[in-house]
C-alpha cells in the first residue's frame, strides 16, 4: 500500500473540511472521535520530539509524505522531512509543547489537527514564542498510521 499516493475524493474532502474548520474557527470539534490507534501515533511523536529525535518523526511520514511549511521550501518524501527534523534539532534553539490535539477519521485515514507552543532561543535576545496550528493527513497501512501531508502556519497574534 502506498501511504502518500493518490487521496480519495473522501480523503480531499476530510482535508478540505478540516482547513475549512480551522480556517473559520481555529478549533475543530471532533465529529466522530479518533480512530483506533491515533492515541498510540500521538504519543509516539510528541516522544520523538521531546527526544529531538529526527529519525523516530521521519519514521511517522509515508515514504513519499508532504510537509508543507509557511517560510521554507516544501519538504517532500521521508529523506527531506528527517533532514528538516535534523537540522531545526542541531540548531539547539527550538523548543515544541503540545498544547491541543483534535482528530477524526475512520479506520484508513485521519485529520489530526493540533496547536504546538514553540520558543525560539536567540543569542543575545529574548526569546520568541509563537503558536503553530497544523493539520495532519494520515493514511493507516501495513506500518500502521503515517503522515500522508503535514500542513503547518503560524497562529496570528491577537
Amino acid at each position: 500500500m502506498d501511504i502518500a499516493g493518490p487521496t480519495s475524493r473522501r480523503g480531499m474532502a476530510a482535508i478540505a473540511a478540516g482547513l475549512a474548520l480551522v480556517a473559520a474557527t481555529g478549533d475543530i470539534a471532533l465529529a466522530q472521535g479518533a480512530p483506533p490507534g491515533i492515541d498510540e501515533f500521538v504519543r509516539r511523536f510528541r516522544a520523538a520530539m521531546d527526544e529531538r529525535n529526527a529519525d523516530g518523526i521521519a519514521a511517522l511520514y509515508g515514504e513519499r509524505a508532504l510537509l508543507l511549511m509557511p517560510e521554507g521550501p516544501i519538504a517532500a518524501g521521508r529523506d527531506q522531512i528527517r533532514a528538516v527534523y535534523a537540522r531545526n534539532f542541531a540548531s539547539g534553539t527550538v523548543k515544541m509543547t503540545p498544547a491541543e490535539t483534535r482528530a477524526d477519521g475512520d479506520a484508513s485515514q485521519a485529520v489530526i489537527l493540533w496547536i504546538w507552543n514553540v520558543e525560539i532561543a536567540q543569542p543575545g535576545r529574548d526569546p520568541v514564542r509563537r503558536r503553530i496550528r497544523a493539520m495532519l493527513h494520515l493514511k493507516n497501512g501495513p506500518a500502521g498510521w503515517q503522515i500522508a501531508a503535514d500542513l503547518y502556519q503560524v497562529v496570528p497574534a491577537g
